[in-house]
């Protein structure tokens, strides 16, 4: 698991309009929260750069390093656990991080990471992914910061379930190991409309017989 540093300040005061101003003067509301911890904090953008580089994942450790504590023990080990994005922007208007400790086991999301190009595909198939994430449980120097999977060799009509990935017996897997992965299918081939041909009927003259003089 990837340990990452990051600073950031406690902040005494909550609410809407509190986090409205943080980030106008720079700051992304947060939360530190674990057993019997809730320290609201603020984080200063600049250390956005930082996260995104780990793709705001919850398989790194995050250390924040509280500059303003009072506290000895001002590094506190942390998984990003939520994040609040604006709807439109994408911008990070508040972040969830749970303490953790190195001696207990803990669940983390890891993503999944496709390796090689399918020979399904190669053939004329199609990748459908349904799973880009696993949940594991282990201690958080032994969860791993992607799990990679080889689909090199997938031909089509194959799939790869859960069951199908080993990690080391000190991670366990928490989703259902009949759950799919990701399989190859044939590509669907195209309708091809019917041409209705118009037929042309001509209407049907009729001619009445002329009546016949009489002579």
């Amino acid at each position: 698991m990837e340990k990452v540093g990051i600073k950031a300040l406690k902040r005494d005061k909550t609410g809407k309009e509190i986090a409205k101003k943080l980030r106008k003067e720079g700051f992304i509301p947060a939360v530190i929260y674990g057993k019997d911890l809730n320290i609201p904090i603020k984080v200063p953008i600049t250390e956005l750069k930082t996260l995104k580089a780990y793709h705001f994942s919850e398989s790194s450790i995050i250390e924040i390093i509280l500059e303003d504590s009072k506290e000895k023990a001002n590094r506190i080990a942390t998984v990003i656990k939520d994040i609040q994005l604006h709807p439109l922007t994408e911008e990070v208007l508040h972040m969830d991080f749970l303490k953790v400790s190195m001696k207990e086991r803990i669940r983390v999301k890891v993503p999944l990471v496709l390796k090689g190009e399918p020979q399904g595909v190669k053939e004329g198939g199609v990748l459908e992914q349904m799973l880009w994430e696993l949940e594991v449980e282990a201690l958080p120097l032994e969860i791993p910061e992607k799990i990679e999977v080889d689909v090199s060799s997938l031909q089509i009509g194959h799939s790869i379930h859960v069951g199908d990935i080993h990690l080391t017996e000190k991670i366990r897997i928490l989703e259902d190991p009949g759950e799919t992965i990701i399989t190859i299918v044939a590509k669907k081939e195209e309708e091809v409309e019917e041409e209705v041909e118009e037929v042309s009927e001509e209407p049907e003259v009729i001619k009445e017989k002329k009546p016949q003089e009489e002579g």
